[in-house]
């Protein structure tokens, strides 16, 4: 998904949540500054980890205009049926939650769960689909 923030002022993201079902390994999230070809990361998680928001290390900015682009990527290795989208257990799903802040009440809450733009998911940088190390405090068997 990608989304073009059309809030007012500035949101200061700082913590984020993944969430996905049984297959996702990695879900990364960033921010593009179109004037300048620039992409940041805003959060990069592990959705079998355990759902909790998690602070981030140093908040991260995003000014009106820019996008914001998630990815989710999927481990279906051995599993040789079709896997759906849904609401279930049984079905898979992808989610980012972003924690931020503003200076006015009126941007107080954003969804983003399109992609305006195709062509922009694409241009995700580099190690964008690689899986966080390993975290044996988190990790639950």
């Amino acid at each position: 998904a990608n989304c073009q923030l059309k809030a007012k002022t500035p949101i200061h993201v700082f913590a984020y949540r993944t969430h996905a079902h049984s297959y996702g390994s990695v879900i990364s999230g960033y921010r593009y500054t179109p004037s300048s070809s620039d992409w940041g990361m805003i959060a990069k998680g592990n959705p079998q980890w355990p759902q909790a928001f998690y602070p981030m290390q140093k908040e991260s900015v995003v000014n009106p205009g820019e996008i914001m682009a998630a990815r989710c990527s999927y481990n279906t290795t051995g599993h040789f049926q079709s896997v759906k989208i849904g609401p279930t257990g049984g079905d898979e799903m992808c989610n980012l939650y972003l924690m931020f802040y503003t200076v006015t009440q009126e941007d107080d809450f954003i969804i983003c769960f399109d992609e305006q733009n195709p062509a922009l998911s694409f241009q995700l940088p580099p190690g964008n689909d690689e899986p966080l190390p390993r975290n044996p405090a988190l990790e639950h068997k």
